[in-house]
């Protein structure tokens, strides 16, 4: 099973999503794109549901799949035939063996560099369909009203759909839009300009609009 098919990585992105949406709450609430990384790098430790999740399980299964016989194979070498532990006494010890030397393992690389290969492909996948979605969204709303800035849309459309309800939270702020919102701003720009401005700011998490380079006394 080392090797995943199209039908793996859609399935693979479609558990993503799902996992990304059940914990939108946290990414939410995280105050930069630094700290929603954390997030995720310390979920396991942080979620007491992170072994329930679907990703989690099919990522499991693929592992078990992929080095089960590596994990045999070594089990049998480093066990004699009377039983006892050939690499020295007591469970860790043979355990902290056994998994020394499948990290080693051609399979495991093989393992390793494919899963890589398949989620670069996922992710790369589920951040070009977000942006698609952004830019109809960003032309239907300019359908509507086209007074209003696009940037401005990003951050405070609340439809209910399940994809906007998963790609809430997930746009922190970039420093062009930054530079583009503090242009708005000038006092040389109409009040209602300046105002969806403002809007926008304040749906922004604060530290990306700290750390902006664009503002001046």
């Amino acid at each position: 099973m080392s090797q995943l098919s199209a039908e793996d990585e859609e399935e693979l992105q479609s558990l993503l999503k799902e996992l990304l949406k059940s914990i939108s709450d946290k990414i939410a609430a995280a105050p930069s794109t630094e700290c929603a990384e954390e997030i995720l790098l310390h979920l396991e430790e942080t979620d007491k549901n992170f072994h329930n999740y679907e990703f989690v399980k099919y990522l499991r299964q693929y592992v078990e799949t992929s080095l089960g016989s590596a994990v045999e194979e070594e089990l049998k070498n480093s066990t004699r035939g009377d039983g006892q532990h050939a690499v020295g006494s007591g469970h860790d010890t043979l355990v902290h063996a056994v998994t020394r030397r499948t990290g080693d393992s051609a399979e495991y690389q093989q393992m390793i560099q494919t899963l890589k290969n398949t989620m670069i492909v996922v992710v790369e996948s589920l951040i070009n369909k977000f942006e698609e979605d952004q830019l109809r969204k960003e032309e239907m709303h300019r359908e509507k009203d086209p007074s209003r800035s696009h940037i401005q849309y990003q951050y405070t459309d609340n439809s209910s759909d399940s994809d906007s309800s998963f790609h809430q939270g997930y746009a922190f702020i970039r420093q062009e839009q930054l530079q583009v919102l503090a242009e708005k701003l000038d006092s040389s720009k109409p009040k209602e300009v300046r105002f969806e401005t403002l809007r926008a700011l304040c749906c922004a998490p604060p530290s990306d609009v700290l750390s902006c380079e664009s503002w001046s006394v």
